[in-house]
């Protein structure tokens, strides 16, 4: 058999193979490196609009819903998050204490959102699959479902997707300072907001009672007049000719579908039945609308407007339930955005009663979701969705300095 010569190999074969496989070594790493990334780096810490706050040792306390959120992006089945009791110094935003919110539901599952019920003068109640009763003051948890051995076995414990859920079977009522909470043999429970005592109740229209807080919607907010030499709206320009002529009603509703999206600051005489609007700044506010404060009801004050069909009409689609926020000067805030993209940031703009502005600040959030007023009155707290992208809300607390406008801010973690 002959034996076939090859002919020698070049030295620069191997080291060509070697660069090859490095190459390929160092894809293996990087693609499991990315893979481990994409599982792992979808994570989030939020908070709930459903805060609450109250007062311990001084300092204003913020408590709420925090979920600690981690797993898996899109491309995985699995994303595991975990819901927790947190309390925070308000100013500071240091964590007082946090609770994990685990109860199993009537799966013996751990899954589903959580809710913040209420608050009595001696306790928070929370509810995740289980309601839970955590003392305001320490942190400690006072009471679970096997505590109230009574009636435990008439407690719901389906799992719900949103603290908004009306599945929700709970409701803290602060004019009764009383847990309510429907049975799963049709009675209505009650447990005493100090004593924890367990009762039955009967309540002509319960389901109020159990309907879930729908928030304040800060987006759509339009002035609203207010008492004194002169009432103070804002206005788009063709809103201001119908009031001026005071249309017809079919005009008015027609504008109200069409809302006005670039605003001016106009006074009205509080004591003349006149289309007399004059506008007081050349200043344009997007979307602009007083900033209102949830915990007032506005009333309409008995000027010249209460007899104003048209404008009673205009108003009437915007949000008239509130009550403006105002400063010590007499001076009110607007609240307005940058630009018209969905998630373009809100600016906070004071203004005096003559037009003249006070102070702006931009709030870098697209929307807000929870607005608390200080009890002393000259700070606020706030906190939103971050402006300019689509992503979790409620990461950080903005607080404002309603005297100087000055504000700093800290995360949830």
């Amino acid at each position: 058999m002959q034996q076939q010569n090859y002919p020698p190999q070049s030295g620069k074969v191997k080291p060509i193979r070697r660069i090859f496989g490095l190459l390929f070594l160092i894809f293996l790493i990087g693609g499991g490196y990315l893979l481990i990334r994409s599982i792992i780096n979808d994570t989030a810490t939020y908070a709930q609009p459903d805060a609450l706050f109250y007062n311990a040792g001084g300092h204003t306390i913020m408590a709420t819903v925090v979920t600690h959120e981690s797993g898996a992006n899109s491309g995985f089945a699995y994303k595991g998050d975990g819901k927790y009791a947190e309390a925070f110094d308000l100013e500071s935003g240091k964590r007082l204490w946090r609770i994990e919110l685990d109860a199993k539901d009537n799966r013996n599952e751990d899954f589903g959102d959580a809710a913040l019920l209420g608050q009595s003068a001696k306790y928070l109640f929370f509810w995740r699959n289980e309601l839970y009763v955590i003392d305001k003051q320490t942190g400690d948890v006072a009471a679970q479902n096997n505590y109230f051995a009574d009636v435990k076995d008439k407690m719901f414990k389906e799992q719900i997707t949103s603290y908004r859920d009306d599945r929700i079977k709970f409701a803290y009522n602060d004019s009764l300072q009383t847990v309510l909470f429907k049975g799963n043999d049709g009675l209505l429970y009650t447990i005493n907001g100090l004593t924890l005592k367990t009762g039955t109740i009967s309540i002509t229209d319960p389901d109020h009672y159990f309907k879930r807080n729908e928030g304040v919607n800060y987006d759509n907010l339009i002035a609203i007049a207010y008492d004194g030499k002169q009432s103070l709206t804002l206005l788009g320009d063709k809103e201001n000719l119908i009031l001026q002529a005071n249309n017809t009603v079919e005009e008015v509703r027609r504008q109200t579908v069409e809302k006005s999206v670039r605003r001016f600051i106009y006074s009205h005489p509080s004591d003349k039945l006149t289309g007399d609007w004059r506008k007081i700044s050349e200043a344009v506010y997007i979307y602009g609308g007083f900033l209102t404060d949830p915990r007032q009801t506005y009333h309409q004050p008995a000027d010249s407007l209460t007899g104003n069909e048209a404008y009673k009409l205009l108003t009437q689609s915007y949000n008239t339930v509130n009550a403006p926020i105002r400063l010590n000067d007499g001076g009110l805030i607007i609240m307005h955005k940058v630009s018209m993209e969905n998630t373009a940031a809100v600016l906070l703009t004071a203004l005096l009663p003559d037009g003249k502005v006070k102070w702006q600040i931009n709030t870098a959030y697209s929307e807000i979701d929870l607005l608390y007023r200080h009890p002393q009155g000259d700070k606020l707290v706030l906190m939103g969705r971050p402006a300019g992208k689509y992503t979790y809300p409620m990461q950080q607390v903005l607080i404002l300095d309603l005297i100087s406008g000055a504000t700093y801010s800290y995360p949830i973690k």
